[in-house]
């Protein structure tokens, strides 16, 4: 059975003197509109989200909420892990380890330099850079979750709206 992680970075955010920690910094007004097209995007290739996973962190619930509306998404079924800030890959690798299993496709929404790194680890294949609200669509097959293993998945596809992806 074929398992699909959606990597979502965050959209732009703001670099705001009044904001005394960085998880609390705001989306910019180019980070909205660049959460839009992600998500037209997304509806446009028929990628639909089973479950969603969030950062914590303002700017990933903000860009997570955006998308979540465009499929109109119960938000209430929303998931905040607390370890998707700042991860680590191991951090990262345990919380998709976790994934419910009876979702097929889940979108996660986090943060780099961890997203651009997980998508190396993951795959063979290495990314530059993943850019604010692009998205790297990595598929499994025949596995659950909890078996998902370094390099064995492969990258199906990914979208930026304003830059290639390395």
């Amino acid at each position: 059975m074929l398992k699909r992680i959606v990597l979502i970075r965050h959209g732009k955010s703001l670099y705001d003197e009044y904001v005394a920690n960085d998880i609390e910094r705001h989306l910019a007004a180019r980070g909205y509109h660049d959460v839009e097209q992600t998500a037209a995007w997304l509806k446009n290739n028929s990628i639909f989200p089973d479950a969603m996973v969030t950062s914590p962190a303002i700017r990933a619930y903000s860009t997570c909420l955006i998308i979540a509306n465009h499929f109109a998404f119960d938000l209430n079924n929303i998931t905040i892990k607390g370890a998707i800030y700042e991860a680590s890959d191991n951090a990262l690798m345990y919380v998709i380890n976790e994934l419910p299993n009876e979702a097929q496709t889940i979108f996660l929404f986090g943060h780099n330099p961890s997203l651009t790194s997980i998508v190396g680890k993951l795959t063979t294949q290495e990314l530059g850079h993943l850019p604010t609200s692009a998205i790297a669509v990595i598929d499994f097959e025949n596995v659950t979750w909890n078996e998902i293993k370094l390099h064995s998945g492969r990258l199906t596809n990914s979208f930026c709206c304003h830059k290639s992806i390395d």
